[in-house]
């Protein structure tokens, strides 16, 4: 099976990368042994042109061969794989041909590396063609040559920028930064070859910025570089949670001014350190994870009916709709319909906020969004989105007016958070299109979407919401229609085990500092804030009349929401916020927390201030524990059917941290018998499918 082959044209040498078992090309044994091969016959024999091109649409190279890296257990064969990589790239850059990448589709990892040993990078422009060294994001740093090269290519500033947040740029970008000579149309590649072929080869390339060489100035650029990544990650222990950002950072120090050789081999080593770390092979894992979640078998089987979507309407003009409106003006018209102008005004307001980036308004994707106080504009919509009042009723009244306007192929979608999917096709000649549609808020940034079949919605209509989802950039789940879905459901435990901390006089504080440590984005005292208190306190009313082994909020919880005092919504709950920033412990606590014991004064989550203060560890326990006997609970219900899915819902859904590889996998570490000894102290039960995290060992 060829994946490269060598094409020559008179002067001119074509590498050509495309596969016919994969969909996109990665750089993977069976591609490295050949292009091994052409390169012992292009140095034999060297063209006067060489260009690397691909055949596989929307894809130049995607990479190393992940699967690769997260077999290698020895760091002195991660780092041999390094340096075959960094040979082949090497082997291309001292060919005495003009080398030329034609860059058309997604251009990842080694895939740029290998471009970047090219004299000249070519973007194509379409919106496929994005170029990024994402390694940081799997636990790793470029190792084919990428951080010697990229900033030879862009400066310095921009390639640190770009190696430590993984981010990716696309053809036009690209050109703007000097990572590409040229960005071309497709139909102007050969013009575009043949006169980069007429400049000839790069012999040198400029140092930028000059200061940068510079003892002095070097130490205090990289001393700000730490200070602004380690800002993003304040709570987190960065050194052990995600190894490859200081030893990137040291790395991009140390190979300033060192030759080409000692620059590569300290690159190699480094990998070879960073590529056998458990973060690297819990973040390739998530990656996997979320992959299956867009390729699932519903989404591929849906993509074919929503790729001719043109228009949806979002019903609700809140936080929630707002966002969802966004979402859907990624791909298509949007109808956003209010009852009033006054809250419309506000969501088109909010959208607004959206639309604008670094001082710059998308005003394209804006101008698809119409602000609607009726009706009007159903006969032609390919999908209806509701988010109003979490009321049944008013979802039932909703969905019977709709269904007199809308087609008889028209997706009817329910964003509820918690109320069920076949109560709402009751009585409904529509009920087979009717499906739930859970975001997470904020939408536009959270990535994972729970789909809810209720007792009559078709297959047909599931596999189209799980297209639509992953055409947004979002995962998509399916879950069962039960009492709170599965991310809601799980994580009130986890919110009521906090909640108990506080009532035996633990302090907020301390609760979510240890929290955040862990990893979590938030600790769970924030997160009732955030979420609502109000909200809390019905959710969790609602899934302890469901399930009789589920707690409801404790009394002097409901007094909170009696007293107004519901969180960020209302400037006061467990903190008090201001502008949607959290400030201090709020002072009216004490008297409602049967302990009293809650003082002003912040407290960091190693604090010990008194004997009583719990460990890290038991906190960690408390609050995790009954989140894990939730999650295999809907296991055991098929709430959702894979455990590899549960982990990647609490990944994309709640901000898992991804270093630790997912719930189940966390666990998965503990000893067996040990982990039921916490569970029983923790007053609980351990489940019959424990035996589940044997899978995540």
């Amino acid at each position: 099976m060829n994946v490269v082959s060598l094409i020559r044209e008179e002067n001119i040498a074509r590498l050509h990368f495309e596969r016919s078992d994969k969909p996109v090309n990665v750089l993977d044994e069976v591609c490295i042994v050949q292009l091994e091969e052409h390169l012992e016959a292009l140095e034999a024999e060297p063209p006067g042109t060489l260009v690397l091109e691909s055949g596989c649409a929307g894809c130049f190279i995607a990479g190393a061969d992940l699967d690769m890296i997260a077999a290698v257990t020895d760091a002195n064969e991660a780092t041999k794989l390094a340096e075959r990589g960094q040979s082949l790239c090497r082997r291309i850059e001292v060919l005495p041909s003009v080398s030329i990448a034609l860059v058309h589709g997604a251009c990842m990892g080694g895939g740029l590396e290998m471009a970047l040993s090219c004299d000249y990078i070519v973007t194509v422009d379409d919106k496929r063609t994005q170029l990024a060294l994402p390694e940081i994001k799997i636990g790793i740093h470029p190792g084919f040559g990428g951080c010697v090269r990229l900033p030879r290519r862009v400066g310095w500033m921009q390639a640190v920028e770009m190696i430590l947040s993984g981010r990716a740029v696309d053809a036009k970008h690209a050109r703007r930064i000097g990572l590409a000579a040229l960005c071309s149309k497709p139909e102007q590649l050969d013009d575009a070859v043949s006169y980069l072929a007429a400049k000839g080869k790069v012999k040198t390339r400029k140092f930028n910025p000059w200061w940068l060489k510079l003892w002095p100035a070097r130490v205090l650029f990289f001393q700000q570089v730490e200070k602004k990544t380690y800002a993003r990650l304040k709570h987190l222990d960065v050194e052990a949670a995600y190894p490859a950002i200081p030893a990137t950072i040291a790395l991009l120090q140390e190979i300033i001014g060192l030759s080409d050789g000692l620059a590569l081999a300290r690159e190699a080593e480094s990998l070879g350190r960073l590529a056998v770390t458990p973060t690297c092979k819990n973040l390739i894992r998530v990656f996997h994870l979320g992959d299956a979640l867009k390729k699932q078998d519903a989404a591929k089987r849906g993509r074919k009916a929503v790729a001719g979507f043109k228009k949806a309407a979002v019903y609700g003009a809140g936080v929630m709709g707002g966002g969802i409106a966004w979402v859907a003006s990624k791909t298509m018209d949007v109808d956003l319909h209010e009852v009033a102008a006054e809250p419309l005004a506000r969501g088109m307001k909010g959208i607004g906020r959206l639309a604008t980036r670094r001082g710059r308004t998308d005003s394209k994707r804006l101008n698809r969004i119409r602000p609607v106080l009726d009706n009007s504009g159903l006969r032609d919509v390919d999908v209806v989105i509701e988010a109003v009042l979490e009321d049944i009723k008013i979802k039932r009244k909703l969905w019977a007016e709709v269904g007199k306007y809308v087609s008889t192929e028209t997706l009817l979608l329910s964003n509820t958070s918690s109320l069920s999917i076949s109560d709402m096709q009751h009585r409904r000649a529509n009920a087979e299109r009717i499906a739930g549609m859970h975001f997470f808020n904020p939408a536009p940034k959270m990535p994972l979407v729970e789909v809810i079949a209720g007792e009559k919605t078709t297959a047909d209509t599931l596999d189209k919401t799980c297209a639509l989802a992953t055409s947004w950039g979002k995962y998509p789940i399916i879950v069962a229609d039960r009492p709170g879905f599965l991310i809601n459901r799980c994580l009130m435990p986890y919110m009521v085990a906090a909640l108990k901390l506080l009532e035996a006089g633990q302090k907020p504080e301390h609760v979510d500092g240890v929290l955040k440590r862990f990893g979590m984005p938030m600790g769970a005292v924030e997160l009732a804030d955030r979420v609502g208190l109000d909200i809390c306190h019905h959710v969790g009313a609602h899934l302890a009349e469901a399930f009789e082994h589920q707690q409801p909020m404790p009394g002097w919880f409901d007094r909170m929401v009696e007293a107004g005092l519901l969180g960020e919504k209302s400037g006061k709950g467990f903190f008090v916020y201001e502008k949607g920033k959290q400030g201090a412990l709020n002072p009216e606590l004490g008297t409602y927390l049967p302990s009293g014991r809650v003082k002003e004064q912040e407290f960091d989550a190693d604090m010990a201030a008194s004997a009583d203060v719990m460990t890290a560890a038991d906190i960690e326990d408390a609050c995790l524990i009954p989140m894990l006997l939730e999650a295999l609970q809907c296991l055991s219900e098929q709430v959702v059917r894979d455990p590899e899915q549960l982990d990647a819902a609490f990944i994309y859904g709640i901000g898992f941290p991804p270093f630790r590889g997912g719930l189940l996998r966390h666990f998965g570490l503990y000893n067996e018998a040990a982990l039921i000894q916490k569970i029983e102290a923790l007053g609980l039960t351990a489940p019959d499918n424990l035996e589940v995290l044997h899978e995540f060992q």
